[in-house]
């Protein structure tokens, strides 16, 4: 089929929405939190993590219902979702209310995030399946600094202002309307059972979650960290994840070359580099220094993000792309989800109650996902030399 020119633009697009669709509002965590002084600070870092929380069941849920479905029709649904939610935020009074928005927009986003990957594999094939899913990990980043920067600047004049950030799904929408056909079913195989997902997916959705408990630390605590330790502002707090978000882009963009000259070391050189950043906001004591660290953690991401979801779709046969990829995906906003719960229960169990001890925990936890990962691939490649011996 002829593809439009704004065919791939516009799939892309929907990675700009997806990955951190909850984090958006982070710059504005320290405002929503002296709008409602007497709110327990759990429900103030909650409208972050609830939005995954709600990511989860609808993003596997989406990949079940395109099977009946038209895809085009599920993204209708989801985007208009995710605009009313995301907007609708910044409207309200109260925690509840607030919170209700918040876990609306993870049902959007849920509905949205799952097809914006299986759409890559719908239209594109071989080399340029790769690079297009290097692309979409750099157009989410993309989006994690165009949406940070706009809640930032706007939550000076007021917290709900920032919420309008959302408002760019609504273009969004309209190109999915013009640009984007209903993908080709494949006639392979239609009426044959799929197989089972080996464990290694499963792995890989593990090493997800381990992974953004760590990360989220940064979209949840950097505003206010910035601001309990007097070294910026709810603005200064927008250009700090906006300076992480710009080197996972930079990688992103990259992604192909790197990922062909380091191979499997591309792993590790990024967890080191997100453990580092971590570690390094444990000490900083200037903003220049906060840029410097998230730059470094942003670069950690920006190559595990595209890698993660590479390695994972190389692992199984095409029929299961979508299930194995709605695994990982799903992983990784339980993630987010679980990184302040788990993060203060380390916290209380070391003893560690500063937030900057919360960035040294990450680190210790980023250096604990490398080790599971040597482990795993020494194991996956054991049972590959066994297999050919056989």
């Amino acid at each position: 089929m002829l593809k439009s020119k704004l065919l791939k633009p516009t799939i892309l697009s929907l990675s700009f929405l997806s990955v951190l669709s909850g984090a958006a509002i982070s710059p504005a965590l320290g405002k929503i939190q002296q709008a409602f002084p007497n709110a327990d600070p759990l429900l103030i870092q909650m409208t972050l993590t609830l939005t995954p929380l709600f990511i989860i069941p609808f993003s596997l849920l989406s990949g079940r219902i395109s099977l009946k479905f038209r895809k085009r029709h599920i993204l209708f649904v989801g985007l208009t979702i995710y605009f009313l939610a995301g907007v609708g935020g910044g409207l309200m009074n109260n925690m509840t209310t607030l919170l209700v928005t918040r876990a609306l927009l993870g049902v959007g986003t849920g509905l949205v995030s799952a097809l914006s990957l299986s759409l890559i594999a719908d239209f594109y094939q071989g080399e340029e399946r790769s690079s297009t899913m290097g692309l979409s990990s750099a157009f989410a980043t993309l989006g994690g600094i165009i949406l940070t920067l706009a809640s930032g600047w706007l939550a000076l004049l007021s917290w709900r202002y920032a919420f309008a950030a959302y408002g760019v799904s609504f273009f969004i929408l309209i190109m999915v309307y013009f640009f984007l056909p209903e993908p080709p079913k494949s006639e392979e195989g239609s009426n044959k059972k799929p197989g089972k997902l080996p464990l290694s997916v499963y792995g890989m959705g593990l090493l997800t979650v381990l992974l953004m408990i760590v990360f989220y630390l940064i979209p949840t605590r950097i505003a206010i960290f910035i601001q309990d330790t007097g070294i910026g502002d709810a603005g200064q707090s927008g250009v700090g994840i906006a300076t992480m978000n710009t080197a996972g882009f930079l990688v992103g963009l990259a992604f192909g070359k790197i990922r062909s000259r380091l191979k499997s070391f591309t792993t590790l050189i990024a967890m080191l580099c997100l453990g580092s950043g971590l570690t390094a906001l444990n000490f900083v004591q200037t903003f220049p220094a906060v840029l410097i660290a998230l730059f470094f953690a942003g670069m950690g991401i920006g190559a595990l993000m595209p890698t993660i979801f590479l390695v994972t779709s190389n692992m199984v046969p095409n029929k299961l792309n979508g299930p194995a990829l709605s695994i990982v995906n799903s992983s990784l906003y339980l993630g987010q989800f679980a990184s302040p719960l788990v993060i203060s229960f380390l916290g209380s169990l070391l003893g560690l109650q500063h937030i900057r001890d919360d960035f040294f925990i990450g680190g210790i936890l980023t250096l604990l996902a490398a080790v599971l990962f040597v482990l795993w691939m020494f194991i996956r490649k054991s049972k590959n030399s066994t297999n050919e011996n056989s």
